[in-house]
């Protein structure tokens, strides 16, 4: 008999490089200019939503909207549901603004 935790280091190693080989890691940066509520695997689905509609696959990709929707509703919930709306009005529409992209006028310019 051979060594049993020599054996299953290789076959760990010889497995990770299948898997490396063919589904490599990516990478996805979310940066300060994207909005709040987009997340790592929220912009690689919409990046696979756009490769799918290039694709001419129509049916796959709105399927695959449906699903981010429903994702970019849930992330706003949480962050919304955070703010206390009755004790604090202002901070709820800081939250709003920041999920609109909306500035507020200064209140000099404000009709």
């Amino acid at each position: 008999m051979g060594d049993t935790q020599g054996e299953f280091d290789h076959f760990y190693n010889v497995a990770f490089q299948l898997l490396n080989q063919f589904y490599p890691e990516r990478t996805i940066t979310v940066t300060s200019r994207d909005p709040a509520y987009i997340t790592p695997a929220i912009k690689a689905s919409l990046r696979r939503k756009n490769h799918l509609m290039h694709a001419g696959r129509v049916e796959e990709a709105s399927a695959l909207a449906e699903r981010i929707g429903k994702k970019i509703s849930n992330k706003c919930k949480l962050q919304l549901s955070k703010v206390d709306r009755k004790l604090d009005s202002k901070g709820m529409w800081v939250a709003v603004r920041q999920f609109t992209g909306r500035r507020r006028l200064p209140t000099k310019l404000r009709m």
